[in-house]
């Protein structure tokens, strides 16, 4: 079984779909991956990198010979042997420059196919490039497995790492790491976020040949990584996590400690005090990484809330010059608790609220009032590009983020949940999101108060949404608009069916993440919209305009009929006028 090769295969026929598989199963060498289209076989090779891929030239959206540039424009797959299934000739020519390895032409035999497979793998045995690359995926290993790897055997290459659209390069030189490379980052702080990777997949392509994928097999099992409530390198190490995890109250209480470093001059600086009711948990990290928590010179408080920021006392009983960074307010709140003033830099004191550290480094203060406080504000490092939230881009955790610090588009929901539960209004997040999109250099990472961190697309697409969001006293309707959103949930679920003769669920669910009003403003269950939030109006046209843009005619004038029949039923004729028009189509997406 070890030995079984993967195969991908992509035709929009059903009845092809099952014959290949039988053909490969019955040969007992295969394992066997189907899709039905090209976005679902990326969603495939993203958990699992296949052997070999076979796929139809002629497919709805994107066809066949697009998915062979983009297979060879990537740089986990542009080495995977690829087979195009046609019954036509007219395009073969076409496919072969665009990279295709061989062609099977319709109607096929056992016999055929086989020869043709046969055939490919003889071909990779026999290269000077190794093709066969030694692959998995970075549940099953880690980076630093991956690594201790490529120094036990000397090999000589390029260990590539895919995860959620994000790709990082490590070059090897006889095991010895020569280079790495991931977004902008310098070396170390690419190796050190690279670390963290615990999902998605790896290639280790080696220059020189004869290692086989056997090497990497694994004796014995994988530990948890990395481990949520040890000390956590975020960038470099210049910034740590020293928060508390807590599954059972689906809660991630975040603290981080950031080592400002000029050389002669170092600010060991802690961003947000943690909860008291885990202060022992959030000690022993801080003592593991500076060696006493005296060390701990500047806090910053972003909340007024005592069991957010009681830890303060503590950490002044071991400092009694510790200075804290807040608001006027804030300090008003804690005075009576013990906070010295004298030792307090007000916000609202600094100019162009920029506060200038004495290791030249800088911070600056985004004022962002009822977030959830009158006061509250933000703290943005522009080395790091790290932006420190406070409450606002927060989220609740549960067992499906138990072993991950940062966000995946997954955790969307859980974004959500928690800006609707904590923040008074979706226009506070509007103004919010305003005084970010005005960063120069615009933030790499968002560290928040509570749960999981945004980097990389997170950053864009969560901000997108949370735009739209509505929250709190937002979401109070009367009586007659709960009948009005459940008219609309049962119409658009009702089109949402009618569409699924055409196209998969997946493929409705990827037009809607296209839109972050409609993420904001819905959420999704078992392939149905199962809430709206706030008030209802535009959501269906607008839903309706999302499946249709980027269609033909033909396409998008199905869709609109199922959507004509379904409006005068729930007598929501009025609300499609304006998309029955390109001009109402294009004003749903002049922002978006």
């Amino acid at each position: 079984m070890a030995n079984r090769r993967t195969v991908l295969i992509v035709d929009d026929e059903e009845s092809i779909l099952q014959s290949l598989q039988r053909i490969f199963e019955l040969s007992g060498d295969f394992e066997v991956i189907t899709a039905q289209n090209v976005e679902e076989a990326w969603k495939a090779i993203s958990n699992t990198l296949p052997d070999l891929i076979i796929s139809d030239i002629a497919m709805p959206e994107v066809d066949g010979i697009e998915f062979c540039k983009m297979i060879r424009n990537n740089e986990i797959t542009r080495n995977l042997p690829f087979i195009f299934l046609t019954a036509k000739s007219e395009r073969l020519l076409e496919g072969i420059k665009a990279g295709g390895d061989d062609f099977i032409l319709k109607p096929f035999n056992l016999d055929e196919v086989m020869a043709k497979i046969e055939a490919i793998f003889r071909r990779i045995k026999n290269t000077r490039e190794l093709v066969v690359q030694l692959k998995g995926t970075l549940e099953d290993y880690s980076l630093d497995d991956i690594l201790q790897l490529c120094h036990e055997k000397s090999i000589t290459g390029a260990i590539i790492l895919y995860n959620q659209g994000e790709m990082g390069k490590i070059m090897v030189e006889k095991g010895e790491i020569k280079d790495i490379f991931y977004s902008d980052f310098s070396p170390t702080r690419a190796l050190d976020n690279l670390r963290m990777w615990n999902s998605g997949l790896f290639v280790i392509r080696p220059i020189d040949i004869g290692l086989k994928p056997e090497l990497i097999k694994r004796k014995t099992p994988k530990p948890s990584s990395p481990k949520l409530n040890e000390l956590i390198p975020v960038v470099e190490e210049t910034l740590w996590w020293v928060g508390h995890r807590d599954i059972d109250q689906h809660l991630q209480v975040n603290s981080f400690i950031r080592v400002f470093d000029s050389g002669e001059k170092k600010i060991n600086f802690q961003f947000y005090a943690g909860s008291d009711i885990y202060f022992d948990q959030h000690k022993e990290k801080i003592v593991s990484l500076l060696g006493s928590l005296s060390h701990v010179h500047v806090l910053a408080l972003t909340s007024s809330s005592p069991e957010l920021t009681l830890n303060f006392q503590k950490i002044q009983e071991a400092n009694k010059k510790l200075i804290y960074l807040t608001s006027r307010q804030i300090l008003a709140y804690l005075k009576p608790l013990g906070i010295n003033p004298r030792y307090v830099k007000p916000t609202d004191r600094l100019k162009n609220d920029i506060l200038k550290l004495a290791t030249d480094h800088s911070l600056q203060i985004i004022k962002v009032p009822f977030s959830p406080e009158l006061e509250s504000f933000m703290i943005y490092d522009l080395q790091t590009r790290i932006l420190f939230s406070g409450i606002l881009f927060s989220s609740f955790i549960d067992v499906a983020q138990a072993s991950r610090l940062y966000a995946l588009e997954e955790d969307w929901d859980v974004v959500r949940k928690f800006h609707q539960a904590n923040i008074p209004t979706g226009n506070v997040l509007k103004y919010a999101i305003d005084q970010v999109k005005k960063l120069t250099p615009a933030p790499l990472i968002i560290a928040p108060q509570f749960g999981l961190i945004w980097r990389g697309l997170t950053v864009s697409q969560f901000l997108e949404r949370i735009y739209y969001l509505e929250t709190g006293a937002d979401l109070m309707v009367n009586q007659n608009s709960f009948s009005q959103v459940n008219k609309i949930i049962e119409a658009c679920n009702q089109l949402i069916v009618h569409v699924q003769q055409l196209f998969p669920f997946s493929w409705i669910e990827g037009k809607m993440r296209q839109d972050p009003f409609l993420m904001a403003r819905c959420e999704l269950g078992n392939e149905k919209i199962s809430k709206i939030f706030g008030n209802p109006e535009q959501f269906f046209e607008r839903f309706l305009a999302n499946l249709m843009r980027g269609e033909d005619d033909h396409i998008a004038g199905q869709i609109q009929i199922f959507a004509n029949k379904i409006a005068r039923e729930h007598e929501l004729v009025d609300v499609l006028q304006e998309s029955n028009s390109n001009n109402g189509m294009n004003e749903f997406f002049r922002n978006v």
